[in-house]
Protein backbone atom coordinates (compact mmCIF):
# COMPACT_ATOMS: atom_id res chain seq x y z
CA UNK A 1 0.00 0.00 0.00
CA UNK A 2 2.63 2.36 1.01
CA UNK A 3 4.37 1.75 -2.31
CA UNK A 4 1.43 2.63 -4.37
CA UNK A 5 1.24 5.38 -2.60
CA UNK A 6 4.67 6.57 -3.23
CA UNK A 7 4.19 5.19 -6.76
CA UNK A 8 1.49 7.41 -7.51
CA UNK A 9 3.02 10.67 -5.77
CA UNK A 10 6.51 10.10 -8.08
CA UNK A 11 4.23 10.06 -11.35
CA UNK A 12 1.89 13.61 -10.01
CA UNK A 13 5.09 14.88 -9.81
CA UNK A 14 6.67 14.30 -12.81
CA UNK A 15 3.79 15.05 -14.98
CA UNK A 16 3.79 18.42 -12.57
CA UNK A 17 7.30 19.20 -13.65
CA UNK A 18 6.78 18.67 -17.44
CA UNK A 19 3.28 20.97 -17.29
CA UNK A 20 5.55 23.82 -15.68
CA UNK A 21 8.25 23.36 -18.64
CA UNK A 22 5.46 23.54 -21.46
CA UNK A 23 4.17 26.53 -20.05
CA UNK A 24 7.81 28.08 -19.57
CA UNK A 25 8.52 27.19 -22.98
CA UNK A 26 5.49 28.66 -24.74
CA UNK A 27 5.90 31.63 -22.58
CA UNK A 28 9.16 32.38 -23.60
CA UNK A 29 8.16 31.45 -27.49
CA UNK A 30 5.36 34.41 -27.05
CA UNK A 31 7.93 36.67 -25.35
CA UNK A 32 10.33 36.86 -28.67
CA UNK A 33 7.49 36.72 -30.92
CA UNK A 34 6.40 39.94 -29.39
CA UNK A 35 9.70 41.53 -29.34
CA UNK A 36 9.98 40.86 -32.99
CA UNK A 37 6.57 42.48 -34.20
CA UNK A 38 7.64 45.20 -32.15
CA UNK A 39 11.22 45.50 -33.64
CA UNK A 40 9.20 45.47 -37.13
CA UNK A 41 6.52 48.15 -36.04
CA UNK A 42 8.73 50.38 -34.40
CA UNK A 43 11.61 50.44 -37.34
CA UNK A 44 12.30 54.29 -37.80
CA UNK A 45 10.51 55.52 -41.16
CA UNK A 46 12.05 57.53 -43.77
CA UNK A 47 12.27 61.13 -43.38
CA UNK A 48 9.35 62.48 -45.15
CA UNK A 49 9.02 65.70 -47.15
CA UNK A 50 7.67 68.66 -46.21
CA UNK A 51 3.82 69.55 -47.84
CA UNK A 52 5.30 71.50 -50.74
CA UNK A 53 8.03 68.87 -51.00
CA UNK A 54 4.98 66.14 -51.33
CA UNK A 55 2.80 67.66 -53.70
CA UNK A 56 5.15 68.05 -56.82
CA UNK A 57 3.84 70.36 -58.37
CA UNK A 58 5.74 72.46 -61.08
CA UNK A 59 6.06 76.04 -61.59
CA UNK A 60 3.53 76.44 -64.31
CA UNK A 61 3.36 79.73 -64.31
CA UNK A 62 7.32 80.44 -64.51
CA UNK A 63 7.87 77.81 -66.86
CA UNK A 64 11.38 76.86 -64.62
CA UNK A 65 13.12 73.99 -66.71
CA UNK A 66 15.82 72.49 -65.16
CA UNK A 67 16.25 69.59 -67.99
CA UNK A 68 13.87 67.99 -70.30
CA UNK A 69 14.16 64.74 -72.17
CA UNK A 70 12.36 62.80 -74.43
CA UNK A 71 11.27 58.67 -73.94
CA UNK A 72 8.77 55.94 -75.60
CA UNK A 73 5.88 57.26 -77.09
CA UNK A 74 5.91 61.16 -77.64
CA UNK A 75 6.27 61.11 -73.82
CA UNK A 76 8.16 64.13 -72.38
CA UNK A 77 9.95 64.44 -68.86
CA UNK A 78 10.22 68.30 -67.38
CA UNK A 79 12.17 68.18 -64.46
CA UNK A 80 11.13 71.36 -62.90
CA UNK A 81 12.59 71.25 -58.84
CA UNK A 82 15.18 69.73 -57.32
CA UNK A 83 15.61 70.17 -53.59
CA UNK A 84 17.19 69.00 -50.76
CA UNK A 85 15.03 68.85 -47.34
CA UNK A 86 16.05 71.58 -44.37
CA UNK A 87 17.73 68.35 -42.49
CA UNK A 88 19.57 67.44 -45.54
CA UNK A 89 19.36 63.80 -45.36
CA UNK A 90 16.47 63.24 -48.36
CA UNK A 91 16.24 65.01 -52.02
CA UNK A 92 12.82 65.22 -53.71
CA UNK A 93 12.75 65.68 -57.33
CA UNK A 94 10.18 67.69 -58.81
CA UNK A 95 8.90 67.18 -62.38
CA UNK A 96 5.53 66.67 -65.05
CA UNK A 97 4.94 64.04 -67.58
CA UNK A 98 3.37 65.20 -70.89
CA UNK A 99 2.07 62.87 -73.71
CA UNK A 100 3.50 65.27 -76.76
CA UNK A 101 2.39 62.58 -78.95
CA UNK A 102 -1.93 61.79 -80.82
CA UNK A 103 -2.45 58.71 -78.92
CA UNK A 104 -3.22 57.90 -75.62
CA UNK A 105 -0.20 56.72 -73.40
CA UNK A 106 -1.01 53.03 -71.51
CA UNK A 107 2.86 52.65 -71.12
CA UNK A 108 2.80 54.09 -67.44
CA UNK A 109 3.82 50.50 -65.65
CA UNK A 110 7.30 50.72 -67.14
CA UNK A 111 7.93 53.44 -64.58
CA UNK A 112 7.69 51.45 -61.41
CA UNK A 113 11.13 49.77 -62.35
CA UNK A 114 11.68 46.11 -61.92
CA UNK A 115 11.49 45.86 -57.47
CA UNK A 116 8.86 43.28 -57.39
CA UNK A 117 9.00 44.34 -53.25
CA UNK A 118 7.72 47.79 -53.31
CA UNK A 119 3.92 47.57 -53.27
CA UNK A 120 1.76 49.60 -56.06
CA UNK A 121 5.14 50.17 -58.56
CA UNK A 122 3.33 49.63 -61.30
CA UNK A 123 1.79 52.82 -61.38
CA UNK A 124 4.33 54.72 -59.86
CA UNK A 125 7.63 56.97 -60.25
CA UNK A 126 9.24 54.19 -58.34
CA UNK A 127 11.85 52.65 -60.57
CA UNK A 128 13.37 56.39 -60.51
CA UNK A 129 16.84 57.05 -59.50
CA UNK A 130 19.73 59.34 -58.96
CA UNK A 131 23.47 59.02 -59.98
CA UNK A 132 26.06 60.60 -58.49
CA UNK A 133 28.85 59.94 -61.55
CA UNK A 134 31.72 61.61 -59.71
CA UNK A 135 31.21 59.14 -56.94
CA UNK A 136 29.89 56.02 -58.59
CA UNK A 137 26.63 55.87 -56.24
CA UNK A 138 23.48 55.58 -57.31
CA UNK A 139 20.34 56.34 -55.05
CA UNK A 140 17.00 54.48 -55.07
CA UNK A 141 13.38 56.32 -54.42
CA UNK A 142 13.00 56.01 -50.91
CA UNK A 143 9.90 53.68 -49.58
CA UNK A 144 7.87 54.17 -45.97
CA UNK A 145 7.44 51.23 -43.41
CA UNK A 146 4.61 49.87 -45.55
CA UNK A 147 6.61 49.28 -48.38
CA UNK A 148 5.44 52.00 -50.58
CA UNK A 149 7.28 54.71 -52.62
CA UNK A 150 8.01 58.08 -51.23
CA UNK A 151 7.20 59.27 -54.79
CA UNK A 152 3.70 59.36 -57.61
CA UNK A 153 1.23 56.84 -57.32
CA UNK A 154 -1.57 55.94 -58.93
CA UNK A 155 -0.75 57.23 -62.44
CA UNK A 156 -3.24 56.34 -64.99
CA UNK A 157 -3.04 56.75 -68.88
CA UNK A 158 -2.04 60.05 -70.22
CA UNK A 159 -4.48 61.42 -72.92
CA UNK A 160 -3.25 63.43 -76.43
CA UNK A 161 -1.82 67.00 -75.13
CA UNK A 162 -2.11 65.72 -71.18
CA UNK A 163 0.46 66.85 -68.27
CA UNK A 164 0.77 65.34 -64.67
CA UNK A 165 2.62 66.84 -62.05
CA UNK A 166 5.15 63.99 -60.68
CA UNK A 167 7.73 64.06 -57.90
CA UNK A 168 10.14 61.19 -56.09
CA UNK A 169 12.40 61.42 -53.10
CA UNK A 170 15.81 60.30 -52.67
CA UNK A 171 18.10 59.93 -49.75
CA UNK A 172 20.35 63.03 -50.24
CA UNK A 173 23.96 62.43 -51.85
CA UNK A 174 26.65 64.54 -49.55
CA UNK A 175 26.32 67.98 -49.39
CA UNK A 176 29.57 68.89 -51.55
CA UNK A 177 27.29 66.50 -54.66
CA UNK A 178 26.07 69.61 -56.99
CA UNK A 179 25.03 67.48 -59.65
CA UNK A 180 23.15 64.42 -60.27
CA UNK A 181 22.11 62.07 -63.60
CA UNK A 182 17.89 61.21 -63.06
CA UNK A 183 16.89 58.34 -64.61
CA UNK A 184 13.29 56.89 -65.11
CA UNK A 185 13.02 53.68 -67.05
CA UNK A 186 12.17 54.26 -70.94
CA UNK A 187 14.01 58.37 -70.71
CA UNK A 188 17.16 59.15 -71.40
CA UNK A 189 19.89 60.39 -68.33
CA UNK A 190 18.95 64.23 -67.32
CA UNK A 191 21.77 65.92 -65.84
CA UNK A 192 20.01 68.06 -63.10
CA UNK A 193 21.70 70.77 -60.44
CA UNK A 194 21.61 69.89 -56.62
CA UNK A 195 22.38 72.67 -54.01
CA UNK A 196 23.16 72.66 -50.67
CA UNK A 197 20.42 72.12 -48.37
CA UNK A 198 18.24 75.78 -47.04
Amino acid sequence: MIRSTLRTAAVLAGTLALAVTACSTDDNSASQTDRASESRTTAAEPEQPSTSDRSGTPDDGGGRVLAQVTGRDSIVLTITGVERSASGKSVTVSATLKNTGTKGFFGISAYGGTDTAIKGRMHSLAGATLTDTAHNMRYYVLRDTAGGCLCSTALRALKPGETVPVFAQFAAPPDNVRSVDFLLPTFPNATIPLGAAR
